[in-house]
């Protein structure tokens, strides 16, 4: 299906202004026929020697004939204007409400998709779908339709006056239809191809500038600006050079048609001349003519570029459908049921998974968490842990094999409703630009404050919280108060607290914290999980040494599995972990005192 007929889904909602603005489409186009007429009586019937048999009955002398016929031509434009308005209010209204619609719909989209579609597509480029790319419905509907509407009727309602005043000259000016269309057709195609190369080149730049920004702390430290500063440069004049080559393509696509409509315009005014020297044609009949002419011209050009503003909008919708088309890996089955109840058994079966186009990232996995049960994952840089963490809340669903919770498929469950069961701290903490009480709450936005502060307590929140300028509702995160790496840490811990889940997943929750915070905080964090599965990927002999279970990763594999003290007397690969120190034994205080 083409991108303007699937745009026309986007119409149906309002119909009803929609035809509301048809009907203004033809009482402009009405005014704009009727507006040389004025003229045409003062030329012919004031100035000239023919009578008009409606001021006579009237009983207007030439006088009043040039005063009414004055007060028509100011009233008709007055009329014109007011339309005009009301025309432009409506369409804008309704081409609004439609990127409104198509944005509620990408967006919400974009939230069902999974994490692997993320990962094959900059950031940048579906922000820029999502902000710049949806205007092309209304671009279609304000810059195409309408338009394309208003001159249709425009033409047809001056076609069949010029056609009553000389048949001859009508079809002079229309000859030239058939190549205007022809090259509207074949340099429209052209342009199309052009509108998606600059989508596409200032969607990569947008990328480019988002990461160049974003990461600034990384660009200052390691000196790197001018390879920065060239490496967006070159993006933007990427982006800058494509756009001027669709700029030039539609002047000369203009200038095509402004040739063609000069030279039908030529050979009517030619002709027409000549009929009104032989006495063929009124003066005022051959200046309403020539009305037309400078006004149908308007309604062609119009269309011409209507067309081009379709292809470059069609450009965009297509991109924004492209995402829409996009299927979720990750979606609930039929006849998926929500999860019941959980106790909290976590059972892993000859797991294997590979991310798309990549190689097997855990292969042939299998363990078996009791409910309650704190597991540990351990294991060097690439081994799997953060994969295998990923696949309990159904980021991401196994190549092979069955991941069960409470000997149930996690793939038999509903996606929102197994998820609503975890908590998840990641490895980089992410605040949102809010207060702190409101990123505390952001997985329970109907918790109370008692609430809020008793998870900032056991996530070691509440001290530093307090000497906040406002307290846990002085705003944080990228647009407000600036915290350590630490600070956020325990914020994301508190939030995942609250939410009070029956499965905990924990990506290295202490890596960002020193060792006295980090004893008080996992000492919180293991009073919170009673009760609770959870699951921990750790690189601190802190945290490793209270898992009921570790499991050990290697490229994929898992190579051991056992409580602390069987691993170590093992002499395996965790050992050697800990003999290269690549699991850490911090200095500090004893678990449970407060920092």
């Amino acid at each position: 299906m083409n991108a303007p007929r699937r745009v026309a889904r986007y119409l149906r909602p309002y119909r009803a202004p929609f035809a509301a603005s048809l009907l203004l489409v033809g009482l402009v186009s009405a005014l704009e026929v009727a507006r040389p007429w004025p003229l045409k009586v003062v030329v012919d019937h004031v100035l000239g020697e023919r009578a008009l048999p409606l001021a006579g009955r009237l009983g207007l002398s030439r006088g009043g004939l040039l005063a009414a016929a004055s007060a028509a031509l100011v009233l008709l434009a007055l009329a014109q204007a007011w339309l005009s308005v009301r025309l432009n209010r409506a369409t804008i209204g309704i081409g609004q409400r439609m990127v409104a619609d198509l944005r509620a719909e990408l967006v919400s989209h974009l939230q069902r998709l999974s994490l692997g579609f993320f990962g094959q597509r900059p950031g940048g480029d579906l922000v820029y779908r999502v902000a710049f790319d949806t205007f092309a419905v209304q671009s279609l509907v304000m810059n195409g339709l309408f338009p394309l509407a208003t001159a249709a009727v425009l033409m047809l309602g001056m076609t069949a006056v010029m056609l009553q005043l000389n048949p001859l000259l009508a079809a002079l000016f229309l000859a030239a239809a058939p190549l205007l269309f022809a090259a509207i057709r074949g340099l429209g195609r052209r342009i199309s191809g052009l509108a998606t190369v600059v989508r596409e080149s200032e969607s990569r730049f947008l990328s480019e500038a988002q990461r160049g920004v974003g990461a600034i702390h990384v660009v200052q430290a390691f000196t790197a600006e001018p390879r920065e500063h060239r490496r967006i440069m070159e993006a933007s004049s990427r982006a800058l050079s494509s756009a001027l080559h669709l700029y030039v393509f539609e002047t000369r696509y203009a200038g095509v048609v402004n040739v063609l409509l000069a030279c039908a315009t030529a050979a009517v005014l030619y002709a027409g001349g000549r009929l009104g020297l032989s006495g063929g044609l009124t003066a005022g009949d051959l200046i309403v003519f020539v009305s037309y002419l400078a006004s149908l011209y308007a309604p062609i050009n119009s269309m011409s570029q209507a067309a081009g503003l379709v292809q470059s909008a069609s450009a965009g919708a297509r991109r924004v459908f492209e995402v829409l088309d996009a299927q979720p890996d990750v979606a609930d089955a039929p006849g998926a049921r929500p999860l019941g109840p959980v106790r909290g058994e976590l059972r892993f079966e000859r797991v294997s998974f590979a991310y798309p186009g990549g190689s097997f990232a855990l292969r042939e996995l299998s363990f078996a968490a009791p409910p309650g049960a704190l597991v540990a994952l351990v294991g060097p840089t690439g081994a799997g842990k953060t994969t295998l963490l990923s696949l309990v809340p159904r980021f991401y669903d196994p190549s092979s094999g069955r991941v069960l919770l409470d000997g149930v498929d996690l793939r038999e469950l509903r996606v929102r409703s197994l998820r609503a069961a975890i908590g998840l701290v990641p490895q980089s903490p992410l605040l949102f630009p809010a207060s702190l009480a409101e990123n505390i709450r952001y997985g329970r936005p109907e918790a109370s404050d008692e609430e809020v502060r008793r998870a900032a307590e056991l996530a070691a929140v509440a001290g530093f919280a307090e000497r906040l300028p406002q307290g846990y509702e002085t705003p944080i995160g990228p647009e407000g108060q600036a915290l350590s790496q630490g600070q956020q840490q325990r914020v994301t811990i508190a939030r995942a607290l609250l939410r009070d889940p029956r499965l905990l997943l924990l990506d290295e929750p202490t890596a960002a914290l020193d060792a006295e915070t980090e004893a008080f905080v996992l000492s919180g964090i293991e009073r919170a999980m009673k009760g609770r599965t959870t699951l921990v990927i750790a690189h601190r002999l802190s945290t490793v040494r209270r898992a009921d279970l570790i499991l050990v990763l290697d490229e994929g594999r898992l190579v051991e599995s056992g409580d602390f003290e069987s691993l170590r007397r093992a002499g395996g690969l965790f050992q050697r972990l800990c003999d290269a120190h690549q699991l850490l034994e911090p200095e500090g205080p004893a678990p449970g005192s407060a920092p």
